[in-house]
């Protein structure tokens, strides 16, 4: 049986005084005192990271298993990106200018995903889908976006719509409502978003046809390690946008890392555009958006320039040069690597907790595992509100006291200095959580 919250929370405050110190006095100066908490009360302030590990302000030492949201997949300061990074410092830190890591990096990029023939870059994943967004509206002449119910992709009012609604206001599981996520998104915007169930093909079918005259593209967040979606779904999706004239943007802001050419490799879907960040980046602010390049070619300003993307940071140096790095250190080998790893980590969580009385559900994609804690599969958003909200915080609590930075065991990700002993020791760490061992 895992400790009692109370007890968890006690040892978690005494083991963290001056992670709770910086957060008091840091919420003078900053909304809710920090930009980072992911659920953690109070959030652990980090100062240093090496390979696979990090430190908190109380030089309490953690095994990463978050990877800042899935972008570091060779782990901290991996010395080529080091390198790169170190060279730019001492050769101009950005430019007004082109610069030649453009090229170099976009040749990568589209031998590495076949469907991406033309890229750019900007500084967000964020943004990469505010310009693909905007692209897709001005290439069909459409006005409506749709998206997957508890499906992510930014920040921007057309994205921030129907990622976790209330089941009070989310409507029928076949028809999902169109709900703005926070105040402040113009109901005009919402109005101009349509909202898709996952799983659920038939329903997908009906709305499409329904509104394929206004919608311009539909966004597919793959949910990797996430949702239980077969390959053969979104391969659905793909075909039925193609037959209704829709454009279909794969969003691989996370997903690239679960293989060499991302999600849609493994799926085998060939989608019209495709938005992409974290490891692209190596670590620094980065997003890219790219396909077909009759539809990227709206941006040339050699054709005409009928929309434009940019801004002061989007392609700078720094970050190509670290992105470049990064990426051209994820090889394949790598990820067969991550793979394996991906593999023992949600085989080996499964046999945990199936010698114990909590109901969980490990779902894995490749290098992306998530224990969810209920007894039905989750195929859709409005299955993990069905989840043990307490349990995972006594989970998370748990397994940080015992130096497993890995959330509430959700979208966990390995990266390329751990081994199978890292593997090993986070299970036997989840066995004594899980069975309170200590």
């Amino acid at each position: 049986m895992v400790k009692s919250l109370s007890t968890l929370e006690a040892l978690f405050a005494k083991k963290t005084p001056k992670s709770a110190e910086l957060y008091e006095s840091g919420k003078e100066f900053m909304p809710g005192g920090a930009m980072k908490s992911l659920g953690y009360n109070p959030p652990l302030y980090m100062t240093r990271a090496a390979d696979c590990y990090m430190w908190d302000v109380d030089d309490n030492k953690y095994v990463d298993w978050i990877n800042n949201a899935c972008a570091m997949i060779l782990g901290h300061s991996p010395k080529g990106v080091v390198e790169a990074l170190d060279n730019i410092v001492h050769n101009g830190i950005v430019f007004g200018a082109p610069n030649n890591f453009e090229k170099a990096i976009a040749e990568h990029i589209t031998k590495r995903i076949p469907s991406i023939e033309r890229v750019r870059f900007t500084n967000s994943g964020t943004e990469a889908l505010m310009n693909t967004i905007r692209l897709c509206r001005a290439y069909s002449g459409k006005p409506k976006i749709a998206k997957f119910e508890g499906g992510f992709h930014g920040t921007t009012d057309d994205a921030e719509v129907s990622i976790a609604p209330s089941i009070d206001t989310a409507g029928s599981d076949e028809a999902p409502n169109a709900v703005p996520e926070y105040l402040g998104i113009n109901q005009s915007t919402v109005d101009n978003v349509v909202v898709l169930p996952y799983n659920d093909s038939e329903a997908v079918d009906l709305i499409l046809r329904e509104n394929k005259d206004d919608i311009a593209a539909v966004l597919y967040d793959p949910k990797a390690g996430n949702y239980d979606i077969p390959h053969e779904f979104v391969r659905f999706v793909a075909g039925k946008c193609k037959e209704l004239g829709i454009i279909f943007v794969m969003d691989e802001v996370k997903s690239l890392r679960v293989a060499y050419g991302g999600y849609q490799e493994l799926a085998g879907v060939d989608p019209d555009l495709t938005t992409l960040g974290k490891l692209v980046g190596g670590g620094m602010p980065v997003g890219a958006f790219g396909g077909k390049k009759e539809i990227m070619d709206m941006m040339d300003q050699t054709k005409g320039y009928k929309m434009s993307s940019g801004g002061t940071y989007s392609a700078n140096p720094m970050t190509l040069a670290a992105g470049l790095a990064h990426m051209e250190g994820a090889t394949p080998e790598v990820y067969a690597h991550l793979k394996t790893l991906g593999d023992r980590l949600a085989k080996g969580m499964g046999d945990v907790f199936s010698n114990s009385d909590i109901p969980v559900q490990i779902l894995h994609r490749d290098n992306i595992t998530s224990a969810h804690l209920t007894p039905d599969p989750v195929r859709n958003y409005r299955d993990i509100l069905k989840f043990d909200k307490e349990m995972r915080r006594r989970l998370m609590l748990g397994m940080l006291l015992e130096g497993q930075y890995a959330r509430e065991l959700q979208e966990m990700t390995v990266s390329s200095p751990m081994t199978t002993a890292t593997i090993d020791d986070f299970l036997g760490a989840l066995e004594k959580v899980v069975h309170d061992k200590g």
